[in-house]
C-alpha cells in the first residue's frame, strides 16, 4: 500500500509541474496564435493540415478544444452548434480540434454529436502543448487577424460574445 501512495504521490507531482509549464506556457488574450500541424490520417502524408489553414485568414474562428471521451465537451456541443447555425459563415468559422483522443473515437462522436463544422483530428497532444490546455472543453475566439479575442468561452456565452465582438 506504501508503494502505491509513493507512486500515487510522485504521478500527480509529475502531472502537476507539467500543467504548470504548459499553463506559463499558454498563450493569452491579445498574443497571436501559436501554430501547429499535425496528420488527419497517419498513413496519408496528404491529409496534413495546420491551424493556420483557419486562422488568420480574415474571418473569426471558434476552435473548440475536445474529446469523445469528455463529458463537458459533448456538452458544449448544442452552444457551438448554435454559434454554427446562426452566426454569419462569411464572417466566422467553427472549428472543432480533437485532443487527447483516438482517431476512430473522434470519427464515431462526431458522426453521433452531427458535427458539421470544420475539424481537426489525431492532434494528440501537440494542441494541448501549443495553448498550454489544462482542461477541456477549451473554447478560444480567434479575431481575424490570428489574434487570440477570448479564452474559456462556454455555453452561451459562445455565441453572444462571437456575436458581439464580430458587429464591432
Amino acid at each position: 500500500m506504501k508503494k502505491f501512495a509513493f507512486y500515487a504521490v510522485t504521478f500527480c507531482a509529475i502531472i502537476l509541474s507539467v500543467c504548470k509549464m504548459n499553463a506559463q506556457n499558454a498563450p493569452k488574450e491579445g498574443d497571436m496564435f501559436v501554430d501547429f500541424t499535425v496528420l488527419q490520417e497517419p498513413s496519408n502524408p496528404d491529409s496534413k493540415v495546420s491551424l493556420s489553414d483557419y486562422v488568420g485568414k480574415g474571418k473569426w474562428v471558434i476552435a473548440d478544444f475536445w474529446a469523445s471521451w469528455c463529458g463537458p465537451c459533448r456538452n458544449e456541443i448544442p452552444y457551438i452548434r448554435e454559434a454554427y447555425n446562426k452566426l454569419p459563415k462569411d464572417k466566422v468559422t467553427v472549428l472543432s480540434i480533437a485532443v487527447s483522443d483516438k482517431l476512430a473515437d473522434t470519427k464515431k462522436a462526431a458522426k453521433e454529436l452531427k458535427i458539421e463544422w470544420e475539424q481537426i483530428v489525431n492532434t494528440e497532444s501537440v494542441a494541448v502543448k501549443a495553448y498550454g490546455i489544462r482542461g477541456i472543453p477549451h473554447i478560444i475566439l480567434f479575431a481575424p487577424d490570428g489574434k487570440i479575442a477570448k479564452v474559456g468561452l462556454r455555453g452561451t456565452n459562445i455565441y453572444t460574445y462571437t456575436k458581439e465582438a464580430i458587429s464591432k
